[in-house]
């Protein structure tokens, strides 16, 4: 990642963390890199909870993350990214999961055998931290075009309101 993408990420980053501390919430980033063997992508995910659960969320996903996969591997299992870059934390190639909480570092964790890694593990740590019922997170269905501008319509309000 190029220094300006880099900037512009954590700039729009910032932001948000701004705009939902004004709502009383939280920000949790997570982000998974996976299929790097045929289709090399990242997505960024960016989710408010309430300010108790941000509080609480690390403890959360560390837990998470120490049991996750089998109870032996090579790589170390949590990787804390105080004052590192996930891109320079995980070595270059490896799948990885990596979590922040708002402004603050997280963590990160190399993922050594994705079938037994679920595809919504950051979903399932956080609708369990919301006592949300599994069919709301587990299989997520494509959104309906209108609930699709509905969000885009709350976030431009947010971002007008508080930028």
């Amino acid at each position: 990642m190029n220094n300006n993408v880099y900037h512009l990420c954590y700039n729009l980053r910032k932001n948000l963390v701004k705009i939902f501390a004004a709502e009383d919430e939280d920000v949790i980033f997570f982000e998974c890199a996976s299929n790097l063997d045929r289709f090399p992508h990242m997505q960024l995910h960016c989710v408010p909870v309430p300010t108790e659960t941000g509080e609480v969320a690390p403890i959360y996903f560390k837990k998470a993350i120490m049991e996750c996969e089998s109870e032996w591997s090579s790589n170390k299992k949590v990787v804390d990214l105080k004052g590192k870059n996930v891109r320079k934390a995980i070595p270059k190639g490896l799948p990885y999961f990596a979590v922040d909480f708002g402004m603050q570092p997280g963590y990160a964790h190399v993922i050594e055998e994705k079938r037994l890694f679920p595809n919504n593990f950051a979903q399932e740590i956080i609708g369990g931290m919301l006592d949300i019922d599994h069919s709301k997170w587990r299989k997520l269905h494509k959104d309906s075009e209108e609930n699709i501008q509905k969000k885009a319509t709350y976030l431009k309000n947010l971002l007008q309101k508080h930028l």
